[in-house]
């Protein structure tokens, strides 16, 4: 109920009939100025339990006027001298709260420096009026007489009044003036446009820009006129106009008297400003008319030159209105003008046509024409059907003397261009620039189809103008263009392509598609192709999958990017490892956790780590799988070995067919055993191609072949590697042996030693007949392997005279010494004094020592070293020689030349030849731990066969000595014998 208050006896909302009846219920208005009020009432029975609907009561409240009128507004006026100035409620305002406007009356007395009056009338004065004059903006205040006053007024609603109050009026002079008056420089014949930056007029009111100045032309220009712009761009004479216009750029000035206008003219016009009530007296704006003038846009400062346009293969006529220069004789007195007359000379010839004066061309010898051709006969361009757009001549312009021959002056002249604009003629069909018509998208993605992937190029169309319709769309997705990417585009030009406007969208398939389009410029038969479009798969990759070492005696190690790393092209960057099958030696931890499976991320901040859990495998695979939320990857495997704990020798060189002590230099595991407090094992489990492992017993000259062997065999010079290799034709042979290291308490580790096998040094050979018997003492002439460098020299200094060496060649091997189903035949005859070398027969040399016998000491050392053994051999020959004549007669020999002796080994046996039967030298080798024996030997022979016809086969220097028998050591030589008249030793 928005009433005030229904009242009875008692104040109360609820009431019955009764005292409706009884009148008792009234309605009291609370006095506010609001003249509508309304209640809501409905009727209830609590008897019947009913309750009627509810129903609003209104009440109009009649007005009582009780108020009075209120000032709201009363601020000083400003005005200027003699104007009208309209009042507004911000400068004097009443309001009433039961009055309207127009019933609140202003009495006014007489204002002391001017008169009110009403708009519509601003001549009459008044003494009254309402709020609503001055709401509607009808009041005005006409200044006039002194620069301050007033007038004192009150307001009265028709009963009550307001306080008399003053309304004050102050006064000042408006002044106007010319702030710029710079004038205009203006070209001949053209028209520009007035600025403010020519001419601008201002006054000193605050509020300018309510504010309006007017020019008013006084004397019209008298070589021109002035011009007013419409909207239209229409043009009109103006003699009235406002600073608002000029500022627009709204005012034209033509210059239009060319006759009377000179090579420079001056020209002007008068005019006056005002501002009511403010005015200016009349002031000159001047125009500078010349022929010097650098007006922006324009290149010429003759008459005309204004270029021309031509059609493509056609012809257009320069004329007067084109080409003018007759205003260069207004740089000439005015006597000297007619005997004159304007000559071009062409600097520079079109490059796209021709320029043709009647049916004479302008060339280079004949540069000249006049103003007078052009003004009478025209100058004639002919294109020459180019597919150029653009064209121009230079040309240079003076006026020459008519009693004169036509020559261009070396000063005065002016040199221009004149520009020429082709007209293209689509005569040319499209061409297609692009070669291979393909798009390589990845699968599921967008890519845009820019003019690298298609172009089509059109000499005389632009590329907006070509059009490609799609015949056939792609059956792997949609062509769309930029702005909609989910619409398909049936056509588009070479402009949206060049503008990445066209976009292929790929379904998702993974198959490869093709569209067909044609492509046409609208005037010639359009091109017909077939784009095709490659689709790449979405895929894994895995760009790392390095095997992971442990190092022998740990059994943790962290798994990084650097052994397992993935990429994919798709847009699901997350990789995901999957284990599938389980570890057979241990198990993937996460932050001490058990793991099936990691992420790529995991990689790559090292979280992840393998464990070890059974000590004795030496390996074990990480099978695993990889995915993405678009692809996956299956079948993978990581190795995972155990790194030996081990210093293997890099760049080891074996001699062939020598013995070669491996030393802890070679195979070192100290450290294992140290660690260990054990003595490591090695267990061969590849033995080398090319040779075999042995070992020396300690007490015995014996050496046995093993697969099996410890650090100690290695730290007591117990463990020998032999090579025996076919290198005929080959540097160098590889090869290596392959072990498993394992010791107490640690998990075994697999290893492999590398070496390469070269020939020996070729040593010298003294040749010998068959009738005498050749002696070799192993304790002078070959000492203990284990002694390398001693042999080295012992050998050095018994060598005198260089044999020659002939050597059995097999022909049919590979680089690693492996032979052939063939073996070469000896097909060169063998001279008496020749000697059948086996492979590696006496050469020993250290493991820095192959292939060049250099030695490791410096010359100055091994000098004296050589001198001093060949003084203590010479002195053992002597011995040798006398303990040799005393047994000369008892002594048989153990060998005689033509008795058949089988090798210790039945596939090794010597060559003998039925013409000239030659010795084979086999170098002794004896134990450390023995005393040194001479061994006598001579050639053996299975049968008598012809030089070349039967293959020469050669024992390893061990199958000559190793197993030699007891009795057959106590006949051999304990001295040297001596030498005879040209003997050496070999």
């Amino acid at each position: 109920m928005k009433c005030d208050a229904i009242h009875h006896s008692s104040h109360s909302d609820a009431y019955s009939d009764f005292m409706m009846e009884q009148k008792l219920i009234y309605y009291v208005h609370n006095g506010t100025e609001k003249l509508m009020d309304s209640l809501t009432i409905l009727a209830n029975s609590s008897e019947l339990g009913k309750q009627s609907l509810p129903q609003t009561l209104f009440v109009t409240v009649e007005s009582v006027n009780d108020k009075a009128p209120v000032i709201t507004a009363n601020k000083i006026l400003q005005v200027w001298v003699n104007s009208v100035t309209e009042m507004t409620r911000d400068d004097l305002c009443a309001e009433d709260e039961d009055s309207s406007p127009q019933d609140l009356v202003y009495w006014v007395t007489p204002p002391s420096n001017g008169h009110l009056a009403l708009k519509s009338i601003p001549g009459r004065s008044i003494q009254n009026f309402t709020q609503a004059h001055i709401n509607e903006g009808q009041l005005v205040f006409v200044h006039s007489g002194a620069m301050s006053g007033g007038f004192n007024f009150q307001v009265t609603d028709g009963l009550n009044f307001a306080p008399r109050q003053i309304f004050s009026i102050t006064a000042r002079a408006l002044i106007i003036s010319l702030e710029v008056n710079r004038g205009l420089s203006i070209f001949p014949g053209s028209t520009e446009p007035l600025s403010s930056n020519a001419l601008r007029a201002v006054t000193n009111d605050d509020k300018a820009g309510n504010r309006t100045i007017t020019f008013t032309v006084v004397s019209f220009p008298r070589l021109g006129r002035l011009l007013k712009m419409n909207s239209d761009n229409s043009t009109e004479v103006v003699s009235i106009f406002t600073q608002r216009l000029v500022s627009e750029g709204l005012i034209l000035y033509q210059h239009v008297d060319l006759e009377n206008t000179g090579w420079a003219s001056e020209d002007s016009f008068t005019f006056t400003a005002s501002s009511p009530p403010a005015a200016l007296g009349p002031e000159d704006f001047r125009i500078t008319i010349s022929y010097e003038m650098n007006e922006s846009g324009r290149q010429s400062r003759l008459l005309a030159n204004t270029g021309a346009s031509v059609k493509e293969g056609g012809k257009v006529l320069i004329d007067q209105s084109k080409l003018d220069a007759s205003n260069l004789l207004l740089q000439l007195p005015q006597p000297q003008r007619s005997s004159h007359e304007i000559w071009f000379q062409v600097m520079a010839l079109p490059c796209y046509g021709t320029i043709l004066v009647g049916e004479r061309n302008i060339t280079t010898g004949k540069p000249y024409f006049s103003q007078h051709i052009v003004n009478t006969f025209g100058v004639t361009y002919l294109h020459d059907d180019s597919e150029s757009l653009a064209d121009n001549f230079t040309f240079a312009v003076w006026p020459n003397p008519k009693s004169k021959s036509t020559s261009k002056p070396e000063a005065d002249f002016l040199e221009e261009m004149f520009n020429i604009t082709i007209t293209p003629v689509n005569d040319q069909p499209p061409e297609l620039k692009t070669r291979g018509l393909r798009l390589t998208v990845l699968q599921g993605s967008c890519l845009v189809v820019g003019p690298e992937i298609l172009k089509v190029d059109d000499l005389d169309s632009p590329p907006n103008e070509i059009q490609y319709m799609i015949i056939r769309h792609p059956n792997n997705g949609f062509l769309a263009m930029a702005h909609d990417l989910n619409a398909t585009a049936h056509h588009f030009t070479q402009a949206d392509i060049n503008n990445a406007q066209v976009w292929f969208i790929q379904d998702g398939s993974p198959s490869s598609g093709v569209f067909y389009f044609s492509v046409t410029d609208g005037e010639h038969r359009p091109l017909y192709k077939l784009f095709h479009l490659d689709v790449i798969p979405i895929s894994i990759t895995l760009v790392n999958l390095t095997d992971l070492l442990l190092p022998q005696g740990q059994t943790t190690v962290s798994i990084t990017n650097a052994h397992l790393s993935a990429v994919t092209n798709g847009k699901s960057l997350q990789i995901i490892y999957r284990i599938t099958q389980p570890l057979q030696s241990g198990h993937l931890l996460i932050e001490n956790q058990v793991v099936n499976s990691f992420g790529q991320e995991d990689l790559d901040a090292g979280r992840l780590s393998y464990h070890m859990t059974n000590l004795t495998a030496s390996e074990d695979q990480l099978q695993f799988s990889l995915s993405t939320a678009e692809s996956n990857l299956t079948e993978q495997t990581l190795g995972i070995r155990v790194q030996p704990l081990l210093q293997v020798t890099q760049n080891l060189k074996v001699a062939n067919r020598v013995p070669h002590q491996l030393q802890r230099e070679d195979l070192d595991a100290t450290e294992l055993a140290n660690r260990t407090n054990s003595d490591p094992t090695f267990e061969v489990t590849q033995p080398p191609i090319h040779g075999r492992l042995v070992r020396r017993a300690v007490d015995s000259p014996v050496m046995e072949e093993i697969t099996r062997f410890t650090q100690g065999d290695i730290d007591r010079g117990q463990l020998v590697l032999e090579a025996c290799a076919n290198l005929t034709g080959i540097g160098t042979l590889n090869d290596s042996f392959t072990f498993l290291l394992s010791a107490d308490h640690v998990q075994p580790a697999m290893g492999y030693l590398a070496f390469s096998i070269a020939p020996p040094d070729p040593l010298p050979l003294q040749t010998f007949t068959p009738d005498v018997p050749l002696f070799i003492t192993g304790e002078n002439l070959v000492a203990s392997v284990f002694s390398q460098k001693k042999l080295t020299a012992s050998i050095i200094t018994q060598t005198e005279t260089p044999g020659n060496l002939s050597q059995s060649k097999w022909r049919g091997t590979d680089s690693w010494g492996q032979l052939n189903a063939k073996e070469a035949k000896v097909d060169v005859k063998v001279s008496p004094t020749e000697v059948i070398w086996p492979y590696a027969a006496t050469t020993v040399v250290s493991r820095g020592a192959i292939g060049h016998r250099d030695s490791s000491y410096p010359l100055m050392v091994i000098l004296p070293l050589a001198a001093v053994f060949l003084l203590l051999m010479v002195t053992v020959v002597a011995l040798c020689v006398w303990l040799l004549r005393r047994k000369e007669e008892k002594a048989n020999p153990l060998l005689q030349p033509k008795i058949n002796l089988e090798s210790p080994l039945p596939s090794c046996r010597a060559e003998r030849s039925g013409a000239i039967p030659t010795v084979t030298v086999t170098p002794l080798m004896r134990s450390s731990s023995i005393p040194a024996t001479s061994v006598f030997l001579s050639p053996q022979y299975d049968q008598v066969a012809s030089l070349g016809t039967e293959p020469v086969e050669k024992c390893a220097p061990w199958e000559a000595w190793v197993n030699l028998d007891p009795d057959m050591a106590k006949l051999c030589r304990q001295t040297n014998p001596a030498l005879k008249h040209n003997q050496y030793w070999v």
